[in-house]
């Protein structure tokens, strides 16, 4: 039986590891998403599960010749955004090391609450152009402790370059396990993706692993 491939509009290599180390086939593909015309003013998980819809509106879709009418193939957009539990200060990616070392300090006073958004489509290949077939959108919501003492600080940047291009730095894998001290609600989803629902959403859609 030949596999599915999920299309990923991202470009976090969290997402994509998450996706290599479950055993699901994926390829990358960009989105023009910029994140503005989003309503702010509802709550923070609808907000953030909106972020992915948008991000699937404008997903650059696969265009191939070897495509034919009545082909199939799964995409999939997340997002992921942080606000501080108490005084909800929604903390996205840095904007350079100074930025990220403020969110940090935040993170050190109380714990966030993370949530991550997720849009995937069937879309079917019909006279040169992608039409939904099927649709599934979910939101993941956990609250996260992490801890980066202020003397480690430099520490911890230097080895996990990647948490200037993460939400409120904080980077959970890797070298940031020194700092995760608690978690309730789903791992996966706080590195970038809600892997037990992924693949539930996945096979409600027909998807072949």
């Amino acid at each position: 039986m030949k596999k599915d491939f999920l299309y990923l509009a991202s470009q976090s290599l969290s997402r994509k590891k998450l996706l290599e180390t479950c055993g699901i086939n994926s390829k990358l593909l960009d989105h023009k998403s910029d994140e503005t015309g989003i309503n702010p003013d509802q709550s923070f998980t609808n907000y953030v599960l909106d972020i992915a819809k948008h991000k699937m509106e404008l997903a650059i879709l696969p265009q191939d010749q070897n495509f034919s009418n009545g082909d199939h193939i799964y995409v999939l957009t997340a997002d992921t955004l942080t606000r501080t539990a108490k005084t909800k200060t929604v903390l996205g990616k840095p904007i350079d090391v100074e930025n990220a070392k403020w969110m940090l300090s935040l993170l050190r006073e109380e714990e966030v609450y993370v949530v991550t958004g997720c849009c995937l489509e069937r879309k079917i290949y019909n006279n040169g152009k992608w039409i939904l077939d099927k649709q599934k959108t979910w939101a993941i919501e956990s609250f996260v402790e992490f801890i980066v003492p202020l003397d480690e600080v430099d520490l911890y940047l230097k080895n996990t370059p990647h948490a200037l291009k993460a939400a409120c730095s904080g980077v959970v894998e890797g070298f940031g396990q020194n700092y995760f001290k608690s978690i309730k609600g789903s791992f996966s989803s706080v590195v970038g993706l809600p892997m037990f629902e992924l693949r539930q959403a996945l096979k409600e859609l027909g998807f072949k692993f």
